[in-house]
């Protein structure tokens, strides 16, 4: 399939499946506890029907095998083959009501599933989410990050910090949700969620957060304000059917869509060249992003037109 400069990645067939096939050099000891934690989370998932990619256990009943190869130490890893597309690649009209409903039942369906999971084995335990990188908190960019972009990162930090933790709206999350990482079958209208690779515990609302952000990137030839209100009701209407959701965490939803914007700026802006740079997410994303953060406006305004 692919090869990167982080993981290789391989395909194999057999007994009538498809399968893929990781294998990634292992950095330190935390390294291989943080996939442990990672893979057993998902077997847990898996366990209980939640749409995830599945892991596969090796011949000796394990989630993860090391090899050694030129003074290097490598985790394997296996999943069982998805059928579908990568959401992002879908045209809008493919978004009707009972897809992005099906979006928020299987987000509620793994959200339900955390409030009771604790890890069958101590050590494997997910970070925190302001404990490791990801987009809501992208350790090494923030620590070149501009004066400015701190400040205003701080102040919404002060407002996130204060929100309750309880085990209905606190657990582990998948954390980097967005539309490359769940898979569609159109015609069957399933959906599953694939790389969690940063899941973490936080509020389960940051999920529902990274969705509503990058549908409005994704899409954003789209009428936006018809869009957010379209999405979200339908998102939430699903994701309610799995999972309780009051009003109030729903009205965190901009706290945690200035974070994320806050982060993602911080990730993008170095080096970034609107003249030479082709990705049309980040383009689109970066067209006046600064102002906005600068001025304080709204990523979105849940109760009238989006911003961003």
């Amino acid at each position: 399939m692919t090869g990167g400069h982080y993981a290789q990645v391989y395909e194999w067939h057999q007994a009538g499946q498809d399968f893929v096939l990781k294998i990634a050099p292992q950095a330190d000891e935390n390294d291989l506890l943080s996939m442990h934690a990672m893979l057993e989370w998902l077997a847990y998932l898996a366990a209980y029907n939640a749409p995830i990619v599945r892991p596969v256990y090796s011949q000796q009943r394990n989630l993860i095998e090391t090899i050694q190869k030129d003074g290097r130490t490598y985790l394997i890893s296996a999943s069982e083959e998805i059928s579908g597309v990568r959401a992002e690649v879908l045209p809008p009209k493919a978004w009707d009501a009972p897809l992005i409903q099906q979006l928020g039942r299987v987000l509620g369906h793994c959200h339900a599933l955390a409030e009771t999971y604790v890890p069958r084995i101590p050590a494997f335990v997910r970070p925190q989410w302001d404990q490791t990188t990801n987009c809501f908190n992208p350790i090494d960019a923030l620590a070149t990050a501009e004066t400015f972009l701190l400040e205003k990162r701080a102040q919404v930090l002060h407002t996130i910090q204060s929100l309750p933790k309880d085990r209905d709206s606190h657990g582990l999350a998948h954390l980097d949700i967005h539309f490359a990482n769940f898979i569609v079958d159109t015609e069957q209208g399933e959906i599953v969620l694939i790389d969690f690779d940063d899941c973490a515990y936080g509020w389960y609302v940051m999920d529902i957060a990274m969705l509503l952000f990058d549908v409005l990137v994704v899409y954003a030839d789209q009428k936006r304000d018809v869009l957010r209100r379209r999405f979200l009701k339908a998102l939430l209407d699903g994701y309610r059917q799995e999972k309780p959701l009051s009003a109030f965490w729903v009205n965190q939803l901009p706290a945690f869509l200035k974070l994320l914007e806050i982060g993602v700026f911080a990730m993008v802006a170095p080096g970034y060249d609107l003249a030479t740079c082709q990705d049309k997410w980040v383009n689109t994303f970066m067209a006046g992003r600064e102002r906005r953060i600068r001025e304080d406006v709204p990523y979105l305004d849940l109760a009238g037109r989006s911003t961003s």
